[in-house]
């Protein structure tokens, strides 16, 4: 089943939609959870990375950093290793990174009955990238710089993609990469789960955030963003087969000489990462 006709105006979101390949639970993630959600999400310390492994930023176009702060579990799929994708990008991207808190994997359980009608009916996803969406603050001669966007790309690990949404609402748009224009676009709000799969909305269609809405319930924040005005955190979860899932020193060299800054980074404030560094 194709995508809806296009329409410049965003589903509201506050009502359910179920459609082949296409999931939109509006609060399934129950209040508790998400005061939960929040708190873990104040713990963590998300970093900044680099999009390239060699810097050069002039030859590909746009800038060297992503455009907002992650944190990886399961599985971190460094940017600058090249994220995880079938057919061709299977070995050297995926470094074993911390479990998921039992609050999402709790969360993932009550959604087994939804990912079957998606087809997917196999082990649930095992990895996961947080998102921070906000605004850092003006600096002396400078406006603020809003990190609110998520740029348009696809998903390329096996079965479906399930995303949960805290914060302020987004704007979610699927495009279509024959017209360059939105097929189908959405407002994902607090508390809600969106669900993505098949040859139509994970395969063909792009997705991408155009713009998170401003407000301060729930309030959110993370460390190691010292004035970074969080709105929304956003958490999407993908399977990878166990057997691409290294550890630090199963890297090869080249790899590895990528990763371990940002493991050595991670290791100050997390035992899991300080144990992939001593496993040499």
């Amino acid at each position: 089943m194709k995508a809806p006709p296009p329409s410049d105006t965003p589903g509201r979101g506050d009502a359910p939609i179920r459609e082949s390949g296409f999931s939109y639970l509006p609060q399934f993630i129950s209040a508790a959870e998400i005061d939960e959600l929040v708190s873990y999400f104040a713990s963590l310390h998300p970093l900044w990375e680099q999009r390239y492994a060699d810097g050069d930023v002039s030859r590909r176009g746009g800038t060297g950093r992503l455009t907002r702060p992650v944190y990886w579990l399961g599985a971190w799929q460094f940017a600058a290793l090249g994220y995880y994708s079938q057919p061709d990008h299977l070995l050297n991207r995926c470094v074993r990174g911390e479990p998921l808190p039992p609050v999402m994997t709790g969360i993932l359980q009550r959604l087994r009955r939804e990912l079957a009608t998606h087809g997917d009916t196999g082990p649930l996803p095992n990895t996961c990238l947080i998102n921070y969406y906000g605004r850092q603050p003006k600096s002396p001669g400078k406006p603020p710089v809003d990190f609110a966007r998520l740029r348009m790309h696809r998903d390329a690990e096996p079965g479906a993609v399930v995303m949960f949404s805290v914060g302020q609402p987004a704007q979610f748009e699927f495009i279509d990469p024959e017209l360059g224009a939105p097929a189908h676009s959405q407002w994902v709000r607090n508390r809600s789960v969106l669900i993505i799969s098949g040859p139509e909305y994970k395969d063909r269609l792009y997705h991408r955030i155009t713009r998170v809405r401003y407000g301060d319930k729930p309030a959110l924040s993370a460390k190691e963003l010292a004035g970074f005005e969080v709105r929304r955190v956003s958490v999407s979860f993908r399977h990878v087969p166990e057997q691409h899932i290294h550890e630090l020193n199963q890297l090869s060299p080249a790899a590895r000489s990528v990763a371990q800054p940002y493991v050595e980074q991670l290791a100050e404030h997390s035992q899991h990462y300080r144990q992939q560094l001593q496993s040499d």
